[in-house]
């Protein structure tokens, strides 16, 4: 990509207004400063708090796939889980107790089990090559979503996986103020291999748009290297 390519633009705009960019099969929504953006995700987090977009059954196949591939789970890592029922689950499905986490922006993440305040966007150096899998369905929150997923794939350990879920709420044109990001799944996916596939290779994509129909979601996959 070039450096004038929305997704490499800053987060935010140096005249005070909350803009709306758009590329190839993407929209990035860019605000006038940190503060804004996280004063919107907090206020959706509280405003949502009681909401859960994913049901127990995705997570469940999605911890099938894990199991499947790496075998013995230790750590995993779940961004933007609000009320944090996607790291119980995850941790119910696996084998052997591993230890997930979430994390959340809105400090509402106190009142959380297993949550940990923290802005996704950020690289953890105490989750530095420690993950066997990172997950989000909340990727879509990221207003730079090129460092997002850089810092996920610097928490997986040679061979982790990170899972992004995709479905129709996260394309282009269902981006808004708090849902930052919206694109493609193709285009993530070649987002994903341009940028990183230096580190990870890309798995095919899992369909679960049969297997659950309430939540027909295919999740991308990269698989860290070795």
């Amino acid at each position: 990509m070039t450096s004038n390519d929305p997704l490499r633009q800053p987060g935010f705009a140096s005249d005070g207004e909350i803009h709306r960019l758009q590329g190839d099969g993407f929209s990035l929504f860019q605000y006038p400063d940190y503060d804004t953006y996280r004063a919107i995700q907090q206020e959706g987090n509280r405003r949502k708090i009681d909401w859960q977009f994913v049901p127990q059954s995705h997570i469940a196949l999605c911890a099938g796939f894990v199991e499947r591939t790496l075998g013995q789970v230790r750590f995993g890592i779940c961004h933007g889980t609000r009320s944090g029922a996607e790291q119980r689950w995850f941790a119910e499905a696996l084998p052997g107790q591993p230890r997930v986490i979430g994390t959340e922006i809105s400090d509402t993440a106190k009142d959380i089990p297993d949550t940990v305040q923290w802005d996704f966007h950020d690289t953890n150096p105490d989750w530095h090559e420690r993950a066997d899998f990172v997950y989000s369905n909340s990727w879509d929150h990221a207003f730079e979503p090129l460092r997002a997923f850089a810092s996920w794939l610097d928490s997986l350990r040679p061979g982790g996986l990170l899972l992004l879920d995709h479905t129709e709420g996260h394309i282009a044109r269902k981006a808004n103020q708090l849902d930052a990001f919206g694109i493609k799944r193709g285009r993530l996916q070649r987002l994903l291999r341009a940028e990183f596939g230096e580190i990870a290779d890309p798995m095919e994509a899992l369909d679960f748009t049969q297997a659950n129909p309430d939540y027909p979601a295919h999740v991308v996959v990269m698989r860290k290297r070795g």
